[in-house]
């Protein structure tokens, strides 16, 4: 297990982020927007810091 930090913030009508940062430079990002969309990363450490996921999710109909 390894240790970090989370960050969660939002502003009352819709916008939600969440950012985790992992003690091994890891990060993952996950934002929710007033809209529905939803748009999440997951970036690898080490020198390149390699994304691993990227994904956006189109607003709901």
């Amino acid at each position: 297990m390894v240790g970090g930090d989370c960050y969660r913030d939002n502003d009352g009508e819709g916008l939600v982020v969440y950012d985790l940062s992992y003690s091994c430079g890891c990060r993952r990002t996950r934002h929710e927007y007033h809209d529905g969309t939803v748009t999440t990363q997951a970036i690898r450490h080490g020198r390149r810091h390699k994304v691993l996921s990227d994904e956006h999710s189109e607003h709901p109909v």
